[in-house]
């Protein structure tokens, strides 16, 4: 943990020294690089986190000379890979620490607090209106569909850890029903898990293993009805935006796997423990 903390530290210190340097592939690498050209939310995430774990002021005061990147607009935005804000800001809130700026800090705690509840009742708006008892937008059936389902969990979790409303628990474990099998395909987007799984990941350990059934525990990508990126989801008609997915190996805009699709899987699954 000590030699983990003192790089963390080396770590900030550079990219606090270097703050548009963004990140790419070495040359003669083809895979997708997750490029992001704004480091400005990675790096306020860098210094809640370690506020967080050492109570130093100086990161306290990196994080709050940084707070700006919480936009002015009404609610705070479910996280994704390129878009990490909302972990900062509630790595804030959940830091243990007296702040040294204590009137500032109050004023960003509330907005955070407020942002939270606002982008949490949007959700529940929409669950109440689905269907499947999700809280998925007509857009929200992107790249990666699932993972939306997931991180729009853990955004209801922390509000609810923060706010303890009626139904939002409720709501997050809704879309934890619909990935595992209440949606219009009945099928459960979690490999090996209930009694109608998917089969073809695009995941090349699960192809090349020689075994019919693939590594267990991956999370679907998911419906695409905005983005077909493979050959397989090119030739669907256009379909209610649930309908646009397939189990093939090849349909990678549909169904290929990642990690950062499964974390926020793996968030609410422990929600949902704590729960039984």
């Amino acid at each position: 943990a000590s030699r983990c903390l003192s790089a963390a530290k080396r770590a900030f210190a550079w990219a606090a020294a270097h703050p548009d340097v963004p990140f790419a592939n070495p040359k003669g690498i083809g895979t997708g690089e997750y490029g992001d050209k704004d480091c400005r939310d990675e790096l306020l995430w860098a210094a809640a986190e370690l506020w967080r774990t050492t109570g130093d002021a100086i990161y306290e005061k990196a994080f709050l000379e940084a707070a700006n990147i919480l936009p002015p607009a009404s609610e705070l935005w479910v996280p994704s890979w390129p878009g990490v804000a909302s972990l900062d800001f509630w790595t804030y809130l959940i830091a243990p620490h007296k702040s040294s700026a204590e009137k500032q800090s109050a004023e960003l705690k509330k907005r955070i607090l407020d942002r939270t509840r606002s982008t949490a009742e949007t959700l529940i708006a929409r669950q109440k209106l689905s269907g499947y008892g999700n809280t998925m937008g007509v857009d929200d059936f992107s790249w990666g569909s699932n993972s939306v389902a997931a991180n729009q969990s853990l955004l209801l979790l922390m509000a609810d850890h923060f706010h303890n409303e009626p139904g939002w628990r409720e709501a997050a474990l809704g879309n934890l029903h619909y990935l595992l099998g209440r949606n219009c395909f009945g099928v459960s987007w979690v490999t090996q898990v209930g009694s109608n799984p998917f089969q073809h990941p695009h995941h090349r350990p699960s192809i090349a293993d020689n075994i019919a059934a693939p590594w267990p525990g991956l999370l679907s990508g998911g419906p695409n009805g905005r983005h077909p990126g493979d050959d397989v989801a090119r030739t669907f008609p256009k379909m209610p935006p649930m309908r646009m997915w397939a189990d093939n190996q090849l349909a990678y805009s549909m169904n290929e796997v990642a990690i950062n699709w499964n974390a926020p899987l793996v968030f609410l699954l422990a929600a949902a423990h704590s729960t039984s």
